[in-house]
């Protein structure tokens, strides 16, 4: 879908969700700069990138699942049209791929075909095509019960790996040492809701291939690997560098996209080690992923180029980052993996105040960051249960 205003000369206006993401702040910045009217919805103002300055306005939506999302989401979109729409959570993809056929022609969005979604949507199909493509993938199984759970242990060894079969809604993962502790892990795969897939573990640091689609061709990409996460044993990108040459991990990326006709953004996670061949396919991201600043930091303008070609323009070609970049979330993961990992604490410290590692923070913007500093106070409680459940 495509605005229909696209021939217009001067960036429009875009309406992105998410408020509460550590990563939507960069986006509306981004858009911002770029000359854009940014919306922005958001569950309250207790959401950093409400309080931007990037922001023109904010609309208050519940929790991105079900039908009150869905009719808020409609709302505000038909109420701005015409306007481009960034769903930046895999709740909100979910909401604005069941509006589908409700929007209006006036606004803009970019989501894959829907088998293609669903396929990226379910790991277990997406291990299929990759393996038909040739790509490594751990072998997993689903499990309904305690006792699937101790086969699947026993067939794919230890530790194993236990998390939702899907990937849009709640991501909790659990690992399984041995016996003694499949159970908690089981439960607490079990509670985000959904099948529990069991998987084979793989050793190495996450990687990622992230791009820009516009019917099935590729537009721009970028890559990039995990140095810290939260939480430790396994999860969200806590600080992370710019990969500049990973042939093995660009080709696999492209060829998922490709066979899938992607349109829209997405990021392909890999896990492995790049220099010793090609990784491990762990899942497909259909959305902005939360590690994108660091894309915007090494000028890779994917928010902004997304919006371009939904308004109707056509990109510029562009050089390919000159030089590897880290950047680091201190109150996205990064103080947490430093708490409860104390030997990797002086490295946290270290890039949380170096200047030459990339940052979130903006002096002329700096109002999110008091919200952001509230945020994860508030997550104090949340991170030590997390810890606790997955040491």
């Amino acid at each position: 879908m495509v605005l229909s205003s696209g021939s217009a000369a001067s960036p429009g206006r875009v309406l992105v969700t998410d408020g509460e993401f550590k990563h939507t702040l960069g986006i509306v910045r981004q858009l911002a700069r770029r000359g854009h009217e940014v919306h922005l919805i958001a569950r309250s103002k207790r959401a950093p990138a409400v309080h931007s300055r990037a922001v023109r306005r904010w609309h208050r939506a519940p929790a991105p699942e079900g039908p009150e999302y869905d009719a808020r989401l409609l709302e505000v979109a038909q109420s701005l049209a015409p306007v481009s729409l960034l769903p930046v959570g895999s709740g909100a993809v979910a909401a604005a791929d069941r509006l589908r056929g409700r929007l209006p022609a006036a606004v803009g969005l970019a989501l894959p075909p829907r088998d293609s979604l669903a396929v990226a949507n379910d790991k277990p199909r997406t291990a299929e095509l990759a393996r038909k493509l040739g790509i490594r993938a751990p072998r997993e199984r689903r499990v309904a019960s305690l006792e699937e759970a101790r086969a699947a242990l026993r067939e794919l060894g230890a530790p194993l790996v236990l998390k939702s079969a899907r990937e849009e809604g709640v991501k909790t993962v659990r690992y399984a040492h041995d016996e003694a502790g499949l159970s908690a892990a089981y439960e607490g795969a079990r509670g985000a809701g959904g099948a529990v897939l069991a998987q084979e573990y793989v050793a190495g640091a996450g990687s990622g291939f992230s791009a820009l689609y516009w019917n099935g061709r590729l537009e721009r990409s970028f890559m990039h690997r995990r140095v810290r996460e939260w939480p430790p044993s396994g999860g969200t990108s806590a600080c992370a560098e710019s990969v500049l040459d990973a042939l093995a991990l660009a080709r696999a990326g492209a060829a998922l996209l490709d066979a899938l006709a992607w349109h829209g953004v997405a990021m392909v996670e890999f896990k492995g080690d790049l220099e010793r061949g090609a990784p491990a396919l762990i899942e497909i991201n259909a959305k902005f992923w939360g590690s994108h600043d660091l894309a915007l930091a090494c000028g890779v303008d994917f928010p902004g180029d997304l919006v371009a070609l939904l308004e109707g323009r056509a990109l510029e070609p562009r050089p390919a980052p000159a030089r590897a970049v880290r950047f680091s979330w201190p109150l996205g993961g990064d103080l947490w993996h430093g708490f409860f990992r104390p030997s990797s604490l002086p490295a946290v410290l270290w890039d949380a105040l170096s200047p030459s590692v990339a940052h979130s923070f903006r002096p002329g913007d700096p109002v999110p960051h008091f919200y952001e500093l509230a945020q994860w106070l508030r997550s104090a409680p949340g991170a030590w249960r997390e810890h606790r459940s997955t040491r």
